[in-house]
């Protein structure tokens, strides 16, 4: 394929010359334009355009990221987009993200990579550190349909909140009582638009917002079917259903029609949108309609806006009007005509269907909406503050139980909630300057939320943490949480390249922070230390770490001692001055897994105990109650702990423990807490959790000894409501008159 120096020796002229030609960007003399246009047609010269583009900046391309092209809605956005697109000359990369944030990110990186001129996304749980890379390079981004907190962009929604007060107050008009909304995720503003909106319209109406009937999860057919299915068995009462989009409708109508429930005669059904997808019934379906088309072409209008201007512009926002559309599925028609009517697909049709404009929202009531939106969380979370002291935190009954001896109830601690939608549910807020922190497993809220967010749970202690695990190498997963892959300490030498610890002084201001958003809540605050056998082996790799133990444990012992050493003096600087104001003590050390100790027993007791001994002298001296937590089948290492000084075990995981046996034989000398598995919190119903607690409440908390708490961590994999469920539960049930006897 011939190049441009091949044309400029061909016509006699310099390459320079070649490109003026091509490019029209400078005179060229008429004879030698003609003789470089004739080299040109004689070798079949094809201009590099994607090269030229690169260098003049320009590709013709622009972004457009959306959750469900399959989507009625999305793929008339699409259409929108790509009609403005085209009629600049442009083309559209598109990006299918099926609601996963790790897809979103693969796609925006991709987009960047190729240099697209602009992006158009409808983002789906967005980290603003991901648009950034746009920002730095001037690559304008607008918003589609949702927005994208702590970003100052151009946006195009529609009022969803308007939408969905208008189907409830149109479902209240035609007697329905017991209305329930399925949303989507927390993360999405168009979902929590929704909720707001239905909100606010039982507030105005006068009807109590039981937060029951809100139910969120994926804007898909099967999660659809899942929350109305929990509807229906925990007998709510329901007689209509408001679904966010049409797929969480079609899944509504599915369960229903498995439970022989007709629409709109037992359960009204309304939702966002039609869909072609859905099955022939659909048309009677009275919806709020949004205009996807406009969405489009107004987000493209926007994205030229700045693409070919050259003046500065503010962030705009433009918010267009949704339809109600008033079919069959409310119940409306049914009511007018005072009888029951066989809705047949030719009644369906024939009907006389008009759409009616909604009014959007004015300021004052869309505030209204979202204070109505933190009341509906709230709204079970408020009588938290107005329960008896039986309900209300308290470090002294923590420490009681910790020591044996019966309380006003059983305590309950989860002490590392890593889940940001669990902290908002709870706090009915979103989290105000959310913690970056580069430690995957560590909670996103400052001390004074997560100290708000104990108060407002019943919870009695939080925990600070002094954390030093050097050289972890960190991936983000499938589902865009951020995971430890490996370690990096390879040789010898690598000791002496180790990242630096934190600095004592900000941990220490940490700790004070702590301590004074606690003060007079009743909430105890616990110190967490890391420790230095599990952070040796992520600094070497898990796997790796297994080998060394036989093959260079001088090496894997040198670089634990050097983790012990800093620990060490961070723990005897933190016991000396705060010691009398700290509920207890913790060390982070994972050693087992669901079989038992990760190494054999003689090794263990050889390198871990001593060294443990030393790491939690300065607790022990100050008399504090000490805790090792590790996850994993503990029955033969119990002994071990006890030797060493432990009062303390947790998260036990009943999972691999028998933890009424456990209990019965360490009695008066090791605590345990924990109990509850993670997958029950995860995946189990309502009516599961609050039967566990009860058989935990009533089989390991005679005596003492027995805090309630998860098995694990509380990351974003566990729905908020379950977690505000098991600490409701441990309020009913783990009350005592006197040992053993519920009150």
């Amino acid at each position: 394929m011939p190049t441009i120096t091949d044309v400029a020796r061909r016509a006699g002229v310099s390459p320079v010359t070649v490109s003026r030609v091509l490019n029209g960007t400078a005179r060229v003399n008429p004879a030698t334009r003609d003789a470089v246009e004739r080299a040109i047609a004689e070798m079949g010269y094809v201009p590099n355009v994607v090269a030229r583009n690169l260098r003049s900046r320009r590709t013709g391309i622009v972004g457009l990221v959306l959750p469900d092209i399959s989507h009625p809605l999305w793929a008339a956005v699409a259409r929108g987009v790509e009609d403005a697109v085209r009629s600049h000359g442009y083309a559209v990369f598109l990006g299918n993200t099926d609601e996963d944030p790790s897809r979103q990110e693969q796609y925006l990186q991709a987009m960047l990579s190729q240099r697209v001129e602009g992006i158009i996304i409808a983002p789906c749980e967005v980290d603003v550190h991901i648009l950034m890379p746009f920002s730095e390079q001037g690559i304008p981004v607008v918003a589609v349909d949702r927005t994208i907190p702590g970003w100052d962009m151009d946006t195009v929604t529609t009022d969803m909140a308007a939408g969905a007060r208008a189907l409830v107050r149109h479902l209240l008009a035609v007697g329905r009582r017991r209305i329930a909304m399925l949303s989507g995720p927390v993360g999405i503003s168009s979902a929590n638009d929704c909720v707001a909106g239905y909100c606010l319209a039982l507030e105005e109406a006068g009807i109590p917002i039981d937060p029951r009937l809100v139910r969120r999860g994926e804007l898909r057919v099967i999660p659809g079917a899942h929350m109305t299915a929990q509807l229906l068995d925990e007998d709510l009462h329901v007689d209509a259903i408001v679904a966010a989009n049409s797929a969480l409708a079609r899944g509504a109508l599915e369960a229903l029609q498995q439970r022989a429930l007709r629409v709109p005669d037992d359960v009204a059904l309304v939702c966002f949108d039609d869909s072609g997808s859905l099955p022939t019934s659909f048309p009677f379906m009275t919806i709020v309609a949004q205009p996807g088309y406009e969405l489009g072409s107004n987000a493209a209008q926007l994205l030229f806006s700045r693409v070919k201007g050259r003046q500065p512009l503010p962030p705009r926002c433009i918010v267009l009007p949704t339809r109600l559309i008033v079919r069959y599925s409310c119940g409306y028609h049914l009511k007018q005509r005072g009888e029951q009517v066989h809705l047949s697909p030719s009644t369906l049709h024939a009907s006389n269907i008009q759409g009616a404009l909604v009014k959007p929202l004015s300021d004052a009531e869309r505030r209204a909406g979202y204070t109505c939106l933190g009341l509906a969380d709230m709204q079970l979370l408020r009588q938290t503050l107005r329960l008896s002291e039986h309900n209300r935190p308290d470090s002294t009954r923590l420490l009681r139980v910790l020591q044996h001896q019966d309380a006003d109830r059983v305590p309950h601690l989860h002490l590392w909630v890593t889940s940001r939608s669990v902290y908002e549910y709870v706090l009915g807020r979103a989290l105000r300057n959310p913690v970056q922190s580069q430690i995957p497993d560590q909670p996103p809220a400052t001390p004074e939320e997560q100290v708000e967010f104990a108060v407002r749970l019943g919870m009695d202690a939080v925990a600070c943490d002094f954390i030093w695990q050097p050289n972890n190498i960190f991936a983000s997963s499938s589902s865009g949480s951020t995971c430890y892959v490996g370690g990096s300490v390879r040789h010898w030498g690598d000791l002496d390249k180790l990242e630096s610890p934190p600095v004592l002084a900000d941990q220490i201001d940490m700790l004070e922070r702590y301590l004074r958003a606690a003060h007079g809540t009743g909430v105890g605050i616990i110190a967490s230390f890391s420790s230095f056998f599990d952070c040796a082996m992520r600094a070497v790799g898990v796997i790796e770490a297994l080998y060394l133990f036989y093959d260079d444990r001088p090496f894997l012992e040198a670089l634990m001692d050097i983790l012990l050493e800093h620990q060490e003096r961070v723990m005897r600087a933190v016991c000396d001055r705060f010691a009398g104001d700290l509920a207890f003590i913790v060390v982070r050390d994972e050693i087992a897994h669901n079989v038992g100790l990760m190494i054999r027993p003689d090794m263990f007791e050889e390198i871990f105990v001593p060294r443990m001994r030393r790491l939690i002298a300065p607790a022990k001296e100050h008399g504090k109650l000490v805790g090792l937590y590790t996850r994993g089948r503990l029955e033969k290492v119990l002994p071990i702990l006890e030797r060493i000084g432990f009062d303390i075990v947790l998260p036990m995981e009943p999972e691999c423990n028998d933890l009424v046996r456990l209990k019965r034989q360490w009695r008066g000398k090791i605590a345990f807490v924990g109990g509850i598995p993670l997958p029950l919190l995860a995946y189990g119903s309502w009516e599961k959790i609050e039967e566990t607690v009860r058989e935990a409440c009533t089989q390991l908390a005679p005596g003492g000894g027995y805090v309630l708490g998860a098995s694990g961590p509380i990351t974003e994999g566990v729905p908020p409501q379950n977690v505000w469920v098991m600490a409701q539960a441990v309020h009913r049930y783990g009350r005592y008159v006197r040992t053993g006897e519920e009150a």
